[in-house]
């Protein structure tokens, strides 16, 4: 009976810690998501099945979130081998058994599903980072070979993403670790340093590191008028779509790019271009307010909290929904290559939605576990 009433209480307490403002601001997220999958779908045969999977993805990743926020984040300080081994067991597994599409094998088929493992790789990078780094550098990392020692652990992981191919997501995994480190206490030096190298190399990566279609996306993008009926389509009709929108948009369910499907798989890469057509600047500046805030409030708490590993998931999660919409926004307004990256909880995907309901899950049990 003591036991129960102890549990109850715990319960309660955690339940009260839980920041609700971060569940609202995913949860109007979400629901812009729902909204706008529909509308860029809906001329679409498959429209019941792709808003029936939607469903599901959302439900599966709220699961996942409170399981998340429940367990003890402290518990995977200690469990950094099997984080890497996962990882790099995740990649082998799409090396050698997963389905390619447009160029690249980064998908797993589950009956019907498709998942990419790449999304969840991401979530234990922020884990490994944070052990590796809060265990072993306790006074700072401050030269280039800290840097370089502190990579190691996702080194393997950021290469099997590359081999897959999936620039991305090894782009991802790079801006995690750099922010990751900075708002840790690096110092400039060695930043500024590796800078000036990345630009040296970027032409020689650019010349021979690069499939041909990675170095169409960034002609692509240089250019798009140069092949608008084929490379160019989407930039150009996403910014025709973002342009027409004007103040307050066409109105939901009346976007003619969507309506008349000239821009193809809108409700993935380009859900944001939808958004902005049917809504107009209100309503993308909305949108891109609630992602700034989403950003505030997940790392409010790393003032305040002891524990540097928790303040590490809260870097690390951060940076992750920054990426995505930097990377997505400025990819659908023609300011940066398509890379495929979503737009978190509103694009349409599996994968990426579970993910990133993982990382909010981590995010509150950074906050409730404070005893």
């Amino acid at each position: 009976m003591f036991k129960n009433k102890q549990l109850t209480r715990r319960l309660q307490t955690n339940l009260h810690r839980v920041d609700k403002l971060i569940l609202l601001i995913v949860y109007t997220l979400v629901a812009i998501g729902t909204i706008f999958i529909y509308s860029a779908t809906k001329e679409d045969p498959k429209t019941q099945s792709i808003i029936v999977k939607h469903i599901f993805w959302v439900v599966l990743g709220t699961g996942t979130m409170i399981a998340f926020t429940f367990y003890d984040y402290r518990k995977f300080e200690k469990k950094i081998l099997i984080l890497i081994g996962v990882s790099i067991g995740l990649l082998l597994l799409v090396k050698f058994a997963g389905q390619q599409r447009l160029g690249a094998q980064r998908w797993i088929m589950i009956g019907p599903f498709s998942l990419q493992p790449t999304e969840f790789v991401k979530v234990m990078v922020i884990l490994i980072l944070g052990a590796f780094i809060t265990k072993n550098y306790k006074n700072g990392i401050n030269n280039i070979l800290d840097v370089i020692v502190v990579f190691l652990p996702i080194s393997v992981i950021t290469v099997l993403i590359l081999i897959q191919p999936d620039l991305g997501s090894a782009l991802a995994i790079i801006f995690i670790f750099l922010s990751m480190i900075f708002l840790y206490g690096v110092r400039l030096r060695p930043l500024i340093v590796m800078g000036l190298m990345a630009c040296v190399l970027a032409v020689p990566v650019y010349m021979f590191g690069l499939k041909s279609y990675q170095k169409t996306r960034i002609t692509t993008f240089l250019n798009p008028e140069q092949d608008i009926r084929g490379d160019g389509w989407n930039i150009v009709q996403s910014k025709i779509s973002i342009g027409a929108g004007g103040l307050t948009g066409t109105g939901i369910f009346k976007g003619s790019q969507s309506r008349l499907s000239f821009l193809p798989e809108a409700q993935t890469d380009f859900i944001f271009s939808i958004i902005s057509e049917e809504l107009g600047f209100v309503g993308s500046a909305s949108v891109i307010i609630l992602y700034f805030l989403l950003i505030f409030f997940i790392l409010r708490p790393s003032k305040v909290i002891e524990n540097e590993f928790g303040k590490m998931i809260l870097y690390g999660a951060a940076s992750v929904f920054f990426f995505h919409l930097i990377v997505n926004v400025g990819m659908t307004m023609g300011m940066m290559p398509v890379t495929g990256k979503p737009l978190l909880f509103l694009s349409y995907g599996g994968s990426s939605y579970i993910a990133s309901f993982m990382i909010i899950g981590l995010v509150q049990s950074v906050k409730i576990h404070v005893d």
